[in-house]
């Protein structure tokens, strides 16, 4: 085995802020970094590690895939034309890796068993309109994600779900990321997807499946043809560019290292190891390949954070149209036969939906800007009992009041007007039979009204009004106690009695670390004879449990992740929610949890509802009292 060594310059380059400074030179000591050649000839080298180094993936566009021992020993060889790779651990011995074919742009992926070198194709995806450019992993957790880049700017962020033989793949979302696009990269442990923009520099995005849609650019001043990114933990990135003899590391302070201005650096990428970093570039110049132990410390993999999360059980039709529009849900419950119950959902571009519990549309009103809904039933009237949901209206700045009958049609009875200027929140109480709606406007205003259903008209009188401080929106009564407890989305809950004049107001719970701003939607869920405030906590897409007769005690939060196996993704920036601990059949004995997503992907679509077994929301209650 021929190697060469060569010593390299390094020279430090301390930058500002990310996306903003130019870099400046400063002089650095002469540090020897040996390069050694690997003849197995190729055009990119992947370092594979766990604690250590366990060998290198060599990726050919003429002869495909090499697994090679640490010294360089070929293990293992896939024949093809394959001109970008990935990989990440699926078990201790087992990697996955994925490739683009240099020849139809396919996408390829792979598993390879690191002792015995022996490589099965899993899964073959042809291109479509574009030929992709760029291909990346990332593993979440234990799901398995792929994001690739295509001729059109186009990105796809998709779920590898493996099999006993074949693999599947189901696309999450889409981003629209601009052309020249040279290399991908993520950070599993920060969740941070890196790009490579030819002659800009390197834009970050989130990479979980939920995360913003937003991106952050690092720009290189001097703008070089920057051709492969790799990134490691704590968000330290390394880039090569072709037209400057340089390796970057890119982190709280960038370095770079100077190397021999006869290279021109096409690919890099890097792997940490408790002895140091490792890595693999490849020189166009002279169409070789280097391993390279660059200098620095190792970097310790970082802890994982564990929280608790649930999965969806089912998911409604989305709403009408793309934007932030679905908001708040609601449940009737059919006391004749309660696996026919409905989920009401507000579609604030539209109008109001009802859903049947497995998600399907049933029906559709179009009434006008609906926000947030509640459903009291088996009112005493003269007339009899009559089931009632109540939506804030932002139409027309009135309460929508509608009928539910026996067979759960939903049809408007009328509007009623209030003295708001935006309507926004909403709940209703049935307290002392006599029907209760508090309705809250954008400017922290809230109005206190009873509501009488004679025949098919309805009408108000105002009881009260009080304002917050900031912003409110969700609320939920307890009719049993007459107490209405209210959130200021940057401040807390409140509660305050809707019986006596008497009972001052009182913040009982205030966001923290778990629970973020903005607070959004709430209801009681009852269990074993005890009360839990549910919560949003739409800042980090979290809900939190509070036991009311425990002093609020905040027993903790949960996400919503995906549910690979029913197609289901996870839930993001939730609005209103619902809960009820009402046995609606043999499917949901403990009843539900219904929550706004703001974010429906896999595949993207208009935003939609979760909906959630509560046997899973009482087993968290169990685990916590």
């Amino acid at each position: 085995m021929k190697f060469a060594a060569l010593t390299l310059s390094l020279g430090l380059l301390l930058t500002g802020c990310s996306g903003t400074a130019t870099t400046q030179a400063h002089t650095g000591s002469a540090t020897p970094i040996e390069l050694n050649e690997i003849q197995v000839k190729g055009e990119h080298l992947l370092p594979v590690a766990n604690d250590t180094l366990s060998g290198w993936l060599v990726v050919s566009e003429h002869t495909g895939l090499h697994w090679l021992s640490p010294d360089y020993q070929t293990l293992g060889h896939w024949q093809g034309h394959f001109s970008q790779a990935d990989w990440r651990w699926l078990d201790a011995q087992t990697l996955v890796i994925t490739t683009l074919d240099n020849n139809t742009s396919a996408m390829q992926v792979f598993t390879l068993h690191t002792t015995s070198g022996e490589f099965n194709s899993r899964l073959l995806a042809h291109a479509d309109l574009a030929d992709r450019e760029t291909v990346c992993l990332q593993k979440s957790n234990d799901d398995l994600f792929v994001f690739s880049t295509d001729a059109r700017g186009l990105l796809t962020h998709s779920l590898l779900l493996p099999g006993q033989k074949d693999w599947q793949i189901t696309d999450i979302r889409t981003l629209m990321v601009g052309p020249n696009i040279s290399s991908c990269s993520v950070a599993d442990a920060s969740g941070m997807l890196y790009l490579a923009e030819e002659e800009i520099g390197i834009w970050q995005y989130a990479a979980e499946p939920e995360g913003e849609n937003t991106r952050q650019l690092d720009y290189f001043a001097n703008a070089p043809e920057i051709e492969s990114v790799s990134a490691l933990s704590k968000e330290v990135y390394f880039t090569v560019a072709t037209n400057e003899a340089r390796v970057h590391m890119r982190g709280s302070e960038n370095t770079s290292w100077q190397v021999d201005d006869t290279l021109e650096l096409k690919s890099i990428s890097v792997t940490a190891t408790s002895q140091g970093l490792q890595a693999g570039i490849y020189d166009e110049a002279s169409h070789t390949l280097f391993a390279v132990k660059l200098p620095g410390p190792g970097f310790k993999k970082a802890p994982e954070k564990q929280s608790v999360v649930l999965t969806a059980d089912a998911q409604t039709a989305p709403v009408n149209r793309y934007g932030d529009a679905a908001d708040d849900p609601a449940f009737w419950i059919n006391p004749q036969s309660p696996s026919d119950s409905l989920i009401l959902g507000t579609d604030k571009k539209f109008g109001l939906n009802v859903y049947a519990l497995d998600g399907s549309l049933r029906q559709t009103l179009q009434v006008g800007r609906v926000n947030n809904v509640d459903v009291r039933q088996a009112i005493q009237t003269k007339q009899g009992t009559v089931d009632i949901a109540v939506a804030s209206n932002r139409t027309s700045q009135s309460l929508s009041v509608f009928s539910i009958d026996k067979q759960g049609t939903v049809a408007l009875l009328g509007n009623v007007p209030t003295e708001l200027s935006d309507v926004y929140g909403l709940c209703t109480g049935l307290i002392n039979a006599q029907l209760h709606v508090v309705v809250n406007d954008t400017d922290g205003r809230f109005q206190h009204y009873a509501l009488t259903i004679k025949d098919t008209t309805v009408s108000a009188r105002r009881l009260n009004e009080f304002t917050l401080p900031s912003q409110p929106e969700g609320c939920v009564i307890d009719d049993n106690t007459g107490t209405l407890y209210y959130g200021e989305e940057s401040t807390g809950i409140w509660k305050r009695s809707l019986v006596s004049d008497a009972s001052a107001p009182a913040l009982i719970a205030t966001v923290n670390e778990q629970v973020h701003a903005d607070i959004e939607g709430m209801d009681i869920y009852r269990f074993e004879q005890q009360r839990y405030l549910i919560v949003s906590s739409q800042g980090n897409s979290r809900f939190a449990v509070y036991a009311l007769d425990d002093n609020y005690r905040l027993l903790g939060t949960f996400g919503v992740a995906m549910n690979p196996l029913a197609g289901i993704d996870g839930v993001s920036e939730t609005d209103g929610l619902a809960a009820t601990s009402y046995d609606l059949g043999p499917q949901y004995p403990n009843g539900l949890l219904v929550v706004q997503d703001g974010r429906n992907v896999m595949p993207a679509a208009p935003q939609n509802f979760k909906i959630i077994d509560g046997n899973k929301i009482a087993q968290f209650i169990q685990q916590r009292r």
